[in-house]
């Protein structure tokens, strides 16, 4: 069964793995990606590609930027290399014309499924459009493609954002790294009725560096999450902090599905890595999540 027909299969357990392109210096590493993609391919239904731009944020960056290697393309080398689909992120609104960029990325590389990604600033003026304009666009255009987007839980009105999406023509959405279960939870009940695929995104911490980049990536962390993972300390071992952030991780999960509403709309499983260092990490949570994530989703089936 193809991506697109399992996204709004309730009956089917979907689950993505971020795998972060390349550096464009060094294409050697695409062959590496291609297999750390084969290495997976038992555990997921397709690899999710970020696309990887220097943003300033209005803060200190935390790492050097170095030119990645374009989602498109890397995604076409999977597919040809393992016969696994891949999802591309777009960040849609530096490009005044999405249409032919998305008629060129299917016709040369094979693009099937995006997730169009917006702006670092909502206050800023971008040449292109924003994700759903985008996606309506893409939609008018007739192009065979499966859209999807971004959520952050925690922002004022998300749900009523992520219903216009919707409307516009997206059939999925990864939520920013998930590390509470507050935000997401109301967000899912929130969204009751809505024919789409919630992908809740998780990611093991291994160091206090890995706290300091989700911050500066945007993403909401709770106020005593140092605490919790890095100890008093703040600076637990590599692997009691893994732990503790799985044990996170799975106790979301689990006040996800115990809190769904009457009609929910289908959820999906999204394990990224954060950096190169984190990878191994990534896959033993890929391998632990997607066993609990796939007995929920069964159980739910039986249910309706």
């Amino acid at each position: 069964m193809k991506l697109k027909d399992k996204l709004l299969n309730p009956a089917v357990a979907v689950t993505l793995f971020e795998i972060v392109p390349p550096e464009v210096e060094k294409p050697e590493a695409i062959e590496a990606a291609i297999r750390e993609a084969a290495g997976v391919r038992h555990l997921v239904d397709a690899i999710n590609l970020p696309e990887i731009l220097d943003e300033a944020r209005g803060s200190e960056r935390t790492y050097r930027f170095v030119p990645r290697v374009e989602p498109r393309l890397l995604g076409e080398r999977i597919l040809r290399g393992g016969n696994l689909e891949s999802v591309i992120n777009r960040v849609v609104v530096h490009d005044a014309d999405p249409v032919r960029w998305f008629a060129e990325s299917r016709a040369k590389y094979g693009v099937e499924h995006a997730i169009l990604v917006g702006g670092e600033s909502a206050g800023k003026r971008y040449p292109g459009p924003g994700p759903a304009e985008a996606a309506a666009r893409l939609r008018d255009a007739g192009l065979p493609l499966t859209l999807g987007g971004i959520s952050i839980p925690s922002r004022a009105n998300e749900a009523d954002r992520l219903r216009k999406k919707a409307a516009a023509g997206m059939s999925f959405f990864t939520t920013q790294v998930l590390f509470d279960s507050n935000d997401i939870v109301w967000l899912i009940q929130k969204l009751n009725g809505l024919e789409a695929r919630i992908f809740l995104s998780f990611a093991p911490v291994s160091h206090p560096q890995d706290l300091k980049f989700l911050r500066w990536l945007g993403v909401d962390l709770p106020p005593n999450l140092d605490r919790f993972l890095l100890g008093e300390e703040g600076s637990s071992a590599k692997e009691t902090c893994f732990e503790r952030s799985l044990d996170m991780a799975q106790r979301i999960l689990l006040d996800v599905f115990d809190n769904l509403p009457p009609d929910p709309p289908l959820i999906g499983l999204n394990v990224e890595h954060i950096n190169r260092r984190n990878i191994s990490l990534a896959v033993r949570m890929l391998e632990r999540l997607g066993g609990l994530y796939s007995n929920l989703m069964a159980a739910n089936w039986r249910r309706r």
